[in-house]
């Protein structure tokens, strides 16, 4: 059973919601870890969690989507600490609502 759309992005929204920097300043697959678990209990590992949550992130990172690598501009640590708060305060709205809130692409 592979990854769903909905597990991916949510793994993405909790590695950045939780925000548990690690010693060598990257967040902490952990964190994201036990999150998904506790939402999805009967998911069934095809191979590490941890392997896929670091896999998804980096493609994430490398393209800003999960699909086929696009051109997109960097984003500054101003924006995506806007973008954290605003996920901390509204967890239920959806990450393209909060992006459109503030006004940042």
């Amino acid at each position: 059973m592979g990854y769903s759309l909905e597990q991916n992005t949510f793994i993405i929204m909790s590695y950045y919601r939780n925000g548990v920097l690690n010693e060598d300043g990257v967040y902490s697959v952990d964190a994201c870890k036990d999150e998904f678990l506790v939402t999805y209990p009967f998911f069934i590992e095809e191979y590490s969690l941890k392997t896929h949550i670091r896999r998804i992130v980096d493609r994430f990172n490398d393209t800003g989507s999960k699909g086929k690598s696009t051109w997109r501009p960097q984003v500054s640590e101003d924006v995506v600490e806007d973008l954290r708060t605003r996920m901390e305060q509204s967890q239920k709205k959806s990450l393209l609502k909060l992006t459109l809130q503030s006004g940042k692409s």
